[in-house]
């Protein structure tokens, strides 16, 4: 006769779900961090060697924004004029952003 959860009695069964609740639970507390895509805090580029890139969506004027190589300030008629990294500048729609 094979062995079956569904058969056992329900005294064997409420425990063993309730360990298996609570190690799903406990699962997430072993001291890792988890990982937060919105966080790049702890994320380097290869070779960056401790420089500080600039979040070119930080800098709110065109005069900060043409200082960095890696931005582009980016004029829209529909929009707030916006800086943009180098590469988002390029994605964005031309018929709403005209970037320099």
């Amino acid at each position: 006769m094979a062995f079956s959860l569904f058969k056992s009695k329900p005294s064997v069964l409420v425990p063993m779900v309730f360990l298996l609740l609570f190690g799903s639970l406990c699962q997430s507390s072993h001291g890792f961090p988890r990982y937060d895509p919105e966080d790049s805090s702890n994320r380097r580029l290869f070779g960056s060697r401790g420089k500080q890139l600039p979040n070119c969506r930080e800098l709110v004027s065109q005069n900060q924004c043409s200082q960095s190589s890696k931005c582009r300030w980016c004029r829209s008629e529909d929009l707030d004029d916006m800086c943009f990294d180098k590469a988002e500048a390029w994605r964005l729609p031309q018929q709403v952003f005209s970037c320099g």
